[in-house]
């Protein structure tokens, strides 16, 4: 092997290495910011809901899901809310877009 190959073989693999790494460091990022991205979204629709009133209860779902709405895909996270109003208890869902955040929608189930 001439000189010339070693040095492809050489820093092609450093490009490799490199890229892998750049790679998993990426997906570990992301991995950590999509566990985290479901609490806050139901910390912020708790923070509306507090201004009302107390609330007895509330979940969100820790892995998002692909829907449709409004005849587009969106990848969101879907919650719901348990409060009492007139001495009875009323569960709201809501689902939160997972890309931008935005309160897709907000409904009171009966």
């Amino acid at each position: 092997m001439d000189d010339t190959t070693k040095k492809i073989i050489k820093y092609a693999s450093y490009g490799f290495i490199q890229g892998l790494t750049i790679g998993l460091t990426s997906a570990f990022c992301w991995h950590r910011y999509m566990k985290r991205l479901p609490d806050e979204l139901l910390a912020e629709i708790k923070k509306l809901f507090l201004h009302e009133g107390p609330i007895d209860g509330s979940w969100i779902e820790s892995s998002p899901r692909l829907t449709s709405y409004q005849n587009e895909h969106h990848i969101v996270f879907v919650g719901g809310i348990t409060r009492e109003e007139n001495n009875e208890l009323i569960q709201y869902q809501f689902m939160f877009d997972a890309r931008t955040k935005e309160l897709l929608e907000l409904e009171k189930i009966k």
